[in-house]
């Protein structure tokens, strides 16, 4: 059986791997593989055959990788696979497609046959990092991708890991006022006319100036600060809907809510509570969830989502298109509004099978009295062609782009009566 490799010698063989590929002037792929449903396996057909699956494994993908690569184990049923002296980046996309494609072919084990399902995360450097911790990052981000896609795999995401920001400056920074809030319109098709904003989060770091939501965001569910980012997003958000009522302005706004922070303990309290701190009527809220906060645990999902609609706020489904049960629970949940993932509205255009799609989203929504809103609106063909798919609500930068809270009130308060 081979050996597991973990901490420190892992990271010393990777920067081994990175270094010897540097001053070889050849880029270094590194693939990050995991084994699907490895510890259901072992409770149906027992630990010993488990462990001769992950062997079975190891030495597959030995045989289909090159004879310069390194198949590394790193735990019950992970590998991490150096492509030493690629001739370009894009090779280990095709290392790893090959790879797959081993997987997808039945394999013996024990003389019986048998298929293994595997995801595999892809980062490269230099252009992921120069060091093994980034470029370890970068494979991880990758995985976790790859693990939630159809395709099972994926490349990492242009992310900067470089830009490491402390818990404490997030922690300081929420109850501290260094948050704000900007506002991004949407257009209601029917009247042509601003119907409501999304709240958007932003941070200014003074040492390291615009920090990205999605880092910020990240950092608070991985350091138990997402409770406290909610709290300050729900309340900050009601504060300007308050702010507009006294200039004479309905401001209905949508609050994303993620994952972690959909499933927190007192959540709803913290709602209901805000609600009354601020005399917010619930009919100017939207809490936005996606539809992988939803299905990770459909029991409580639902019990959620049952507990906010009686707080009377709107529920809309986030990135609808792209989950794996998207039909089905809505028959379930109490969804006010399906907001479609902008890969559908962007491609609407070149593709009639997406504008297709679009269509049938629309109908079938309307048909279970949901609101439709499309994100990623950026020309008016786009927008005229929504509007004939009898559309209800549009977003994205031929709208508006997100702008500072107060100024977008102030915007509403000069051309409203």
């Amino acid at each position: 059986m081979s050996s597991i490799l973990r901490g420190r010698p892992l990271f010393e063989r990777l920067q081994a791997g990175i270094d010897a590929a540097a001053a070889a002037g050849r880029p270094l792929g590194l693939l990050l593989l995991s084994i699907e449903g490895l510890g259901r396996f072992g409770i149906l057909h027992g630990h010993l055959r488990a462990e001769a699956l992950v062997e079975l494994v190891r030495l597959r993908a030995q045989a289909v990788m090159r004879p310069d690569d390194t198949v590394l184990r790193l735990g019950p049923g992970e590998f991490l696979i150096l492509l030493n002296s690629l001739s370009e980046p894009a090779m280990a996309a095709l290392a790893a497609t090959r790879l797959l494609r081993e997987f997808e072919l039945a394999q013996q084990l024990d003389g019986q046959p048998l298929r293994v399902q595997v995801a595999i995360g892809i980062a490269t450097s230099p252009e992921h990092g120069r060091d093994a911790d980034h470029l370890y990052r970068h494979a991880e981000a990758a995985l976790a991708l790859a693990r939630g896609s159809a395709d099972r795999l994926a490349i990492s995401p242009a992310r900067d890991f470089s830009l490491d920001v402390d818990p404490a400056a997030l922690r300081d920074a929420i109850h501290g006022g260094a948050l704000t809030v900007d506002l991004q319109p949407f257009l209601d098709l029917r009247t042509n006319r601003i119907a409501g904003a999304e709240a958007l989060a932003r941070w200014h770091d003074p040492g390291q100036g615009a920090v990205s939501p999605s880092l910020f965001v990240e950092l608070a569910e991985t350091s138990g600060l997402v409770a406290d980012l909610t709290r300050w997003s729900v309340n900050a958000t009601f504060k300007h809907i308050a702010d507009a009522r006294r200039l004479g302005i309905a401001l209905p706004v949508s609050i994303n809510l993620s994952a972690v922070a959909f499933v927190e303990r007192g959540l709803v309290e913290h709602l209901s509570d805000a609600l009354s701190l601020w005399d917010v009527d619930p009919g100017e809220v939207t809490i936005e969830v996606t539809e992988t906060a939803i299905i990770a645990d459909l029991e409580r999902g639902a019990h959620i989502l049952s507990r906010l609609g009686e707080l009377g706020v709107g529920i809309a489904i986030d990135d609808f298109g792209v989950g794996n049960s998207s039909f089905a629970y809505l028959r379930e949940f109490p969804a006010t509004e399906l907001k479609m993932d902008r890969s559908f509205v962007t491609g609407m255009l070149s593709s009639p099978r997406s504008t297709r799609l679009v269509e049938a989203m629309i109908h079938f929504a309307h048909h279970l009295d949901i609101r439709v809103v499309a994100e990623g609106v950026e020309d008016a063909a786009t927008l005229e062609a929504l509007r004939a798919l009898d559309c209800d609500v549009v977003q994205g930068y031929l709208i508006g782009r997100p702008v500072p809270a107060a100024e977008f009130i102030a915007s509403l308060a000069g051309v409203m009566p």
